[in-house]
């Protein structure tokens, strides 16, 4: 998976250079300065002291310093550790190397080699004590490095082992200054003042003849040849290898310093070569010539260089490169350095300094001319600017008449450049100023006077004073309309004035919500005025707006010009935009429409804000180059050599952050259990304008659509579930570019135990078992208030039968022996002793059921519910005439005495409708001894009840089924019957266990109450 990510970034790599790559190269025909050059210092957070510099295959930019190992995205410096913290030597890295396989190699000053590979630093384990100074890759992939002994100065490390170059290789005495393997595989090596070289295959160096000076550094060109830069000078060397034959005497070459120390050169992909001196700064010469290099010459041309003074955070520079997109990095003793194409280029040519400003004008030869504060330049088309007049007091005019002369205002006067000179003086004092020449169709000059109002100069050489159009007027520039209508500008209104002197003053709606005006432009077909908040169009006498609340670029506009290519360059406050005029034309028609620009800004090599005239700061010269003024100088834009960056930025994901962990260049990762809260930072490599660079990233499985992030680099992610994840990042270069594979990161958060399925279903079984435990204590305690009912009942009967058996049964029986006594003094013959004996057995019969009413009340009766019930059918006398049949199922249990006797009462009813009223001629009787419920169930094969009867619950007049069912809801019983005409009925008892039974298993009672509970409720 890694190779193929360094294939198919190499191939866009291949691709962006062959599409893009010469606009992106540093144009030759460039001086240094007028590259974008951007430096980051220890105030940055840059390391110092940078000694070597390379580029990995996945676009970051590594920096080897006296502090250490850092890799750059463009934006973050971070810091790459040893993979155990444990430095044999030192932190000061003097060397790096990138190989073919993609790995990183550092070499420390104080000895030792470390390479990076799989995301982590690790020492180089067979590698010696000496310090490292540089290091390269023969193409056999064996890496050599140069020690900083002169003895023992050579080494290369083949199949992970180190083997020294001893004196059986040839190899001369002395201190390596820099190693270079060219294309036909020649492994070249400067020492202390010479050159030797290895051809490949060989185990033996061939010394030369070629003079070297101090400080030796090497590099190949396109075509194959070796260079050197040392204290004599950069220039090439004859291939000695090849039988070149080497020159004698001092070398020519281009002048570099004669105080290199430890030089390093390259050749960029447009042939020009750069080089560092760590004396002087940076060097370059931008087309090195071969031939003059080569031949004896007097005169020795001097390269450019580019030193602290021009901007470079120090003149100690050693490591120079190349990055994939074309830009230059210096590291220096300072800091990094880096330098760029700028589409906006800072002309040279013109002072970057001006106290009052700059003005410009476009003649009809389509030079350009500016003026800054005490000199005129003028630049043809395609040329530099040269200076036309200097010593100069503040030029604040610039026109050009129908003769085609130049007419310049400064020094309190107005003087023809060109042809016959001429000289004439505004019709102002001294201290009244004035500027906005403008040249109408008859000829006549005019300027703003300001205060003072305008005037013209006819072709008579004579003035006219006009006033301001009111007194709050105020007039500050001056032009002239496609009907050569002469227009005066205002912060807040525009008056347009006819030939005949016919005045109209125009003012924007204050919906319109601009602000102040502040630049007009004739374009070919309407007039532009920019404005503090927006752009106006005026098309006749109506103004349309294009507004900052929904265009920022139109904010603080100070310029505007209109190309025959069809483009519109406009300057405002964020820089200046390049806007297709029909789109511009479309915005202002429908601003609710998409509008398509791009902006240059300081990123771009603007060199700072507008300056705030609104005179021509925006202007198109004869070779088509956007001339623009700002407060810091003047620039230009060439629009058919815009550098558009066509490479895809290479996307990385840098770390992943979790619960304070820190997973460095992470792979796909399993979690900690329980990870919920995520931080990902990732970048993208396009080193150019990172600033630029766009983002776009999703989680899946979370995020639904991309989250377009803009410039931002970290991702935030909480409350994450267990589960597998996929985070994605794709990114835009500064043209828009994009990278769509972009990069991904597998991520899976293993649950915790609270987390698994596991636990929630013991949660659910133990809510469960508690709502069970909360539902049989309330079963409970409804049981035991029954039985408590019960009881209380109970405790009611025995009193009751008590009180009968000992006062009324007792006064009786007392009354029936007083009652027997005198009976016994009646004679027997008396028809009264035969009456009373009559009503003492009546009254012995009463007691005797008296008894058996007590002994009911008492509830004493023993013996299991079967055996009851059939006591019962013989007390009745039910057989032989009703056959009846008994099944018990169960094992008996002991009955509450009152259910038992509730269950006589309804058994005696039920038998007694079964010989009375149903004509049965068998009845089936079961008890059923459930865990949960009695059940007891009377069966006949009788007429049946009718369905009227059943609804009703009883015939009318009768209560025999009524006092069954009440019976039966005393004891908290389901009662039912069922029955047809003519199929015989079934009353079926079903009693609670926990009410019937009076003793219970913890098993069978909340079950057996939840009958009871819901009669209860």
């Amino acid at each position: 998976m890694k190779t193929a990510a360094r294939l198919l970034f190499a191939i866009a790599v291949l691709l962006g250079l062959a599409l893009g790559g010469p606009a992106r190269a540093l144009d030759p025909a460039r001086t240094i300065p007028q590259f974008k050059h951007t430096s980051w210092t220890a105030e940055d957070g840059a390391p110092t002291n940078i000694w070597a510099l390379a580029q990995s295959a996945d676009g970051y930019l590594w920096l080897g310093a006296a502090s250490g190992l850092y890799r750059f995205d463009g934006v973050t410096f971070e810091a790459i550790p040893l993979a155990d913290d444990h430095y044999s030597h030192s932190h000061h890295i003097n060397a790096l190397l990138v190989t073919r396989s993609g790995e990183l190699w550092a070499g420390y000053r104080r000895g030792g080699v470390a390479i990076f590979r799989d995301g982590k630093l690790r020492e180089f384990p067979q590698a010696g004590s000496e310090g490292i100074l540089t290091m390269t890759e023969d193409q056999d992939g064996a890496v050599w490095a140069a020690f900083s002994t002169p003895k023992h100065n050579l080494a290369r490390f083949v199949g992970g082992k180190q083997q020294d170059v001893d004196a059986s290789w040839n190899l001369p005495e002395g201190y390596i200054m820099d190693l270079r393997v060219t294309r036909d595989g020649t492994l070249w090596v400067a020492i202390d003042g010479s050159l030797s070289f290895l051809r490949r295959g060989a185990r033996r160096f061939e010394r030369t003849d070629v003079v070297m000076g101090a400080g030796a550094g090497l590099t190949e060109d396109a075509g194959g040849r070796l260079w050197v830069s040392d204290s004599l000078g950069a220039r090439p060397l004859p291939n000695v290898a090849k039988g070149e034959t080497a020159r004698r005497g001092a070398p020519a070459g281009y002048i570099v310093s004669d105080s290199a120390r430890y030089a390093r050169i390259l050749f960029d992909r447009d042939g020009s070569l750069w080089g560092t001196t760590f004396s002087t700064g940076a060097f370059r010469v931008a087309k090195p010539d071969v031939a003059f290099a080569t031949n004896e010459r007097t005169s020795r041309p001097r390269a450019e260089t580019y030193e602290a003074k021009d901007g470079l955070s120090s003149n100690k520079a050693v490591p120079i490169l190349e990055d994939h997109e074309g830009n230059i990095w210096i590291g220096t003793s300072a800091g990094l350095d880096r330098l760029r194409t700028a589409n906006v280029v800072v002309e040279p040519g013109i002072a970057r300094s001006s106290r009052f400003g700059y003005m410009q004008f476009v003649d009809r030869d389509g030079a350009i001319w500016t003026a800054d504060s005490d000199t005129v330049y003028r630049a043809s088309p395609g040329q530099a600017p040269r200076m036309i007049r200097d010593r100069l007091d503040n030029p604040t005019a610039l026109c050009q008449d129908k003769a085609g002369a130049m007419w310049l205002g400064a020094n309190n006067s107005l003087t023809r450049l060109g042809g016959r000179p001429r000289t004439v003086k505004p019709p102002v004092a001294r201290d009244d100023p004035y500027s906005g020449c403008v040249v109408d169709d008859r000829g006549d000059l005019w300027l703003a006077l300001f205060a003072t109002g305008y005037g013209r100069l006819d072709a008579r050489g004579r003035w006219t004073v006009f006033p301001p159009l009111a007194p709050e007027l105020v007039h500050s520039n001056i032009t002239i309309d496609r009907q050569g209508r002469l227009l005066l500008p205002t912060p807040r209104t525009l008056s347009r004035v006819a030939a005949d002197g016919a005045v109209q003053t125009l003012r924007p709606s204050p919906k319109l919500a601009v602000g102040g005006l502040r630049a007009i432009y004739q374009g070919p077909k309407d007039l532009l005025i920019g404005c503090e908040f927006g752009l106006l169009r005026l098309t006749g006498d109506r103004f349309q707006a294009l507004q900052v609340a929904r265009f920022p670029w139109a904010k603080g506009v100070q310029g505007v010009v209109q190309t025959p290519n069809g483009e519109t360059w406009i300057l405002g406050a964020l820089g200046v935009v390049q806007i297709r005029t029909k789109d511009l034309a479309r915005a202002f028609d429908d601003p609710a429409r998409p509008l398509n620009y791009r902006l240059f800004d300081l990123r771009d090599g603007l060199p700072g804000p507008p300056q705030q005239n609104g005179v021509r700061d925006v202007v198109m010269g004869g070779d088509g180059r956007i001339w623009i003024l700002t407060l810091e100088g003047v620039a230009w834009i060439d629009p058919a050599h815009i550098a558009r960056n066509a490479l895809p930025p290479p996307v990385s994901i840098r770390s992943l952050t979790v619960d304070g962990r820190v997973y460095r260049d992470p792979r796909d990762l399993t979690l900690p259990k329980g990870a919920s809260k995520l931080q990902i930072d990732y970048t993208a490599l396009s080193l150019g304008i990172p600033e630029r660079v766009r983002f776009r990233y999703r989680l899946e499985g979370v995020d639904k659509d991309w989250v377009d992030v803009g410039g931002r680099r970290q991702a935030f992610y909480t409350n994450l579930k267990p589960g597998r994840y996929r985070f994605q990042v794709v990114a835009a270069n500064n043209d828009g570019v994009w990278n769509d594979q972009g990069a991904a990161l597998a991520i899976e958060i293993p649950p915790t135990f609270i987390q698994t399925n596991l636990f929630r279903a013991l949660c659910i079984l133990a809510l469960i078992g508690l709502l069970w435990g909360l539902y049989a204590l309330r079963l409970r305690q409804v049981s035991d208030r029954i039985h408590g009912r019960l009881q209380v009942r109970m405790a009611e009967r025995e009193r009751i039968a008590r009180e009968l058996h000992d006062t009324l049964l007792q006064g009786i029986q007392g009354l029936m022996l007083r009652l027997q006594s005198v009976v016994d003094q009646i004679p027997a013959d008396l028809p009264a002793r035969q009456a009373l004996e009559g009503a003492l057995d009546r009254a012995d019969d009463v007691i005797v059921e008296g008894r058996d009413r007590v002994k009911s009340l008492r509830a004493d009766k023993a013996g299991d519910l079967h055996d009851i019930l059939a006591e019962l059918v013989e007390r009745l006398g039910l057989e032989p005439a009703i056959k009846v049949r008994m099944v018990v199922e169960g094992t008996p249990r002991r009955l509450h005495p009152l259910v038992r006797e509730e269950i006589e009462l309804i058994a005696s009813e039920a038998l007694f409708n079964a010989q009375r009223h149903a004509q049965a001629r068998a009845v089936e009787i079961d008890v059923g001894y459930g865990r949960g419920a009695l059940n007891v169930r009377f069966r006949d094969d009788g007429v049946g009840l009718d369905q009227a009867v059943l609804d009703s619950g009883g015939r009318e007049g009768h209560f025999g089924l009524t006092g069954m069912g009440e019976r039966a809801r005393k004891i908290q019983a389901e009662f039912e019957i069922r029955s047809r005409p003519g199929a015989g009925a079934e009353i079926e008892l079903t009693i609670p266990a926990g009410v019937a039974y009076l003793s219970l298993g913890r098993r069978a009672w909340p079950f057996a109450a939840r009958r009871a509970l819901t009669s209860e409720r």
